[in-house]
């Protein structure tokens, strides 16, 4: 492998295995609040390797962002841009779930492609002892040689909140989503388990994330759980979700 390559066989990513508009983004970055781990957007992360990138940069982004998510408004849940695209390739991204790019395919199909940015590839390698970064997996099946070293975070209990989301989009919007309430991983044993059901309390979603911070030798949770929580409030608001 050059040394320019990305690494398909990292121990530094965490793999989301959720259906969309299962609450796996929100998940990522109440992670993301860690000096360990990195948002999905590439200069964002870039900017954290260099050490610019702060944990109040870090709320600022999200408070900022959110002013602009409804689910009811709005054609589509934004995700304050952040995405795996954004992250592996450009933070201008502007591709659609209708349509994945062919570099993105070639992650998916552990292909090298020029498409895959340095800091990404920097993420993936053995110099990199420090950032944990995010691909997320939205097939109910999850294959056990893809990223065979990934740390596994699989949910479910997720059909009850995807179908309440679901029904703030538009017709076309719908029919390319599909509904699974637990996922199948092929002959792995996934490193944690997220309920969904967890995100109907804020003492549940905080107690889960705790675990998670624990679970992946995060620092930060001290200083990251009251903002935590104010996202929580304003995530389940812009949901029009009952706030618990």
């Amino acid at each position: 492998m050059a040394i320019n390559d990305f690494n398909f066989d990292t121990e530094n990513i965490i793999i989301f295995h959720f259906p969309r508009y299962a609450g796996g983004k929100f998940i990522q970055n109440c992670l993301g609040l860690s000096d360990n781990v990195v948002f999905q957007k590439q200069s964002l992360a870039q900017t954290q390797i260099d050490g610019t990138f702060s944990f109040n940069d870090k709320k600022e982004y999200i408070l900022t962002l959110m002013q602009d998510e409804d689910i009811k408004e709005n054609e589509y849940w934004a995700d304050l841009h952040l995405g795996c695209s954004q992250l592996f390739v450009s933070d201008d991204f502007s591709g659609s779930v209708e349509s994945e790019p062919d570099y993105m395919n070639s992650v998916y199909r552990r292909e090298q492609h020029s498409g895959i940015n340095n800091t990404v590839r920097f993420l993936s390698s053995n110099e990199n002892d420090k950032l944990l970064f995010s691909l997320n997996w939205h097939d109910r099946f999850l294959h056990r040689y893809f990223f065979p070293n990934a740390k596994i975070i699989t949910f479910k209990n997720n059909a009850k909140i995807t179908r309440y989301r679901f029904g703030f989009l538009t017709p076309v919007k719908k029919e390319i989503f599909s509904h699974w309430d637990k996922g199948d991983i092929d002959r792995r044993v996934p490193d944690f388990t997220w309920d969904t059901e967890w995100l109907n309390d804020v003492s549940t979603t905080t107690d889960g994330l705790k675990k998670l911070y624990r679970l992946f030798n995060l620092d930060g949770w001290e200083q990251a759980e009251p903002f935590i929580k104010e996202y929580y409030h304003l995530w389940c608001e812009k949901n029009h979700m009952p706030i618990s």
